[in-house]
């Protein structure tokens, strides 16, 4: 299961969090509103995979595809 990191009312969070629909990828979605402790954490928006980073800050379609293995 992956992690989604994304603010409220975010369109680049909204138009990143397809890529990882388009790729199939099992997740849940968090925004940093509602956990702050995660906010200082990471650049937004961002995918992990346990604690593991994969991309955070803008990022696109190949970015995360690379950092799964996968392009």
């Amino acid at each position: 299961m992956y992690i989604y990191l994304a603010k409220k009312n975010c369109l680049a969070c909204d138009q990143q969090e397809r890529y990882l629909w388009a790729m199939g990828l099992p997740y849940q979605r968090y925004d940093v509103e509602d956990h702050p402790e995660l906010a200082g954490k990471y650049r937004i928006p961002a995918v992990l995979r346990g604690e593991t980073v994969l991309v955070e800050g803008p990022f696109s379609e190949e970015d995360l595809a690379r950092a799964l293995g996968r392009g």
